[in-house]
């Protein structure tokens, strides 16, 4: 399991959107802090969203980011690392599952 201040989710696209691109969704609980915390979170994860995805994001792939407690507070270099290592894992996983496969 990875040990991440992100939590991330996948999912094939389904063939009918007639995209080539990947989608993020994006999602801060209540237990994560007040409204203006989970705001700043979600605010960090669309910017590595963008920065991220769009340098090794899989085409035809939903991901997910689910914040955790310590998102707002890390340093950005350390959850930008955070993110990679979790985007390229999961990569990895999508890739070498056959099941997965269209």
């Amino acid at each position: 399991m990875l040990q991440c201040d992100l939590s991330f989710e996948t999912g094939r696209q389904p063939q009918d959107l007639g995209t080539s691109t990947f989608r993020a969704g994006f999602t801060a609980s209540k237990k994560i802090g007040s409204a203006v915390v989970r705001n700043r979170c979600k605010r960090r994860m669309r910017a590595l969203a963008l920065e991220i995805l769009s340098e090794i994001g899989l085409p035809d792939v939903d991901y997910v980011f689910i914040a955790r407690k310590s998102t707002a507070l890390i340093a950005w270099n350390e959850l930008r690392n955070d993110a990679v290592n979790a985007v390229r894992f999961l990569n990895n996983r999508i890739l070498k599952c056959k099941s997965c496969r269209r």
